[in-house]
């Protein structure tokens, strides 16, 4: 079926981390650009490895960013099982793997190079990690695997939305939930550098698509993020995220 993978269990400092790419900006020069907490949104964040597991469960994330908030909003439960459809960095993951513990992560990815970036760049303290190159815009689980899926800023480049969406559908539990942050059309879409590699959507269009693949208690919230230029000047821009869940 297309199925690639890499499962490792790497006993090394969670937060020695070199992500392999970049979260998507609308503006162009802010890719690669540093992404420092705003101090005006976030309260100070206390050392993670200080406090205890209740504590680090609702601990702020440490970057006021589109991909931390997304994961800060994941109620997640012991030894659950969580899927990303094509990350665009693991920094993320240091954050996701202390809000539970036993957490399973899988994160696809539609290039193998990309696969293999992330598994010769991303460290990890023992924790269960699946990398995996998928074909033809498939998800390569059984039905009903996972507690969770989320991506952020990829539906853009999605030749068929709807696939993705019903796909991930069919992978979760009964019950299980589905996050999926962008930023909408009427921020981004007429831009000049985001005319042909991106395809922006509506909220309406995104909850069409959780309908459509038969998603129930259908949410929608409007969020900021803080992220910095190459100038260092703070911009805070705005995205929405969609989330829905399987009917149990």
């Amino acid at each position: 079926m297309g199925l690639s993978t890499f499962r490792f269990f790497v006993k090394e400092n969670p937060f020695d981390v070199k992500a392999y790419g970049c979260y998507f900006s609308i503006l162009p020069e802010l890719r690669n650009a540093p992404q420092d907490t705003n101090n005006d949104t976030m309260e100070e964040q206390e050392d993670l490895n200080t406090l205890t597991q209740d504590q680090k469960i609702n601990a702020l994330p440490p970057k006021d960013t589109l991909i931390f908030k997304l994961l800060q909003d994941l109620p997640l439960k012991t030894a659950e099982k969580v899927l990303e459809i094509n990350p665009t960095g693991t920094e993320h993951l240091s954050y996701l793997f202390q809000k539970a513990k036993n957490i399973s992560y899988s994160g696809t990815y539609p290039t193998e190079s990309a696969r293999k970036e992330a598994f010769f760049t991303y460290k990890t303290d023992g924790n269960a990690v699946e990398l995996i190159k998928t074909t033809d815009n498939k998800l390569d689980f059984q039905d009903n695997f996972f507690d969770y899926c989320f991506t952020a800023n990829t539906i853009y480049f999605w030749p068929d939305p709807l696939k993705y969406v019903t796909e991930s559908y069919r992978v979760l539990k009964p019950g299980g939930k589905m996050n999926l942050a962008f930023v909408e059309k009427n921020f981004g879409g007429d831009l000049p550098w985001t005319q042909l590699d991106f395809t922006f959507y509506e909220i309406d269009e995104v909850k069409s698509l959780f309908k459509q693949s038969g998603f129930a208690n259908i949410e929608v919230k409007k969020m900021m993020e803080t992220i910095m230029d190459q100038n260092g000047k703070e911009i805070i821009k705005p995205f929405i995220m969609v989330s829905g869940q399987k009917n149990i």
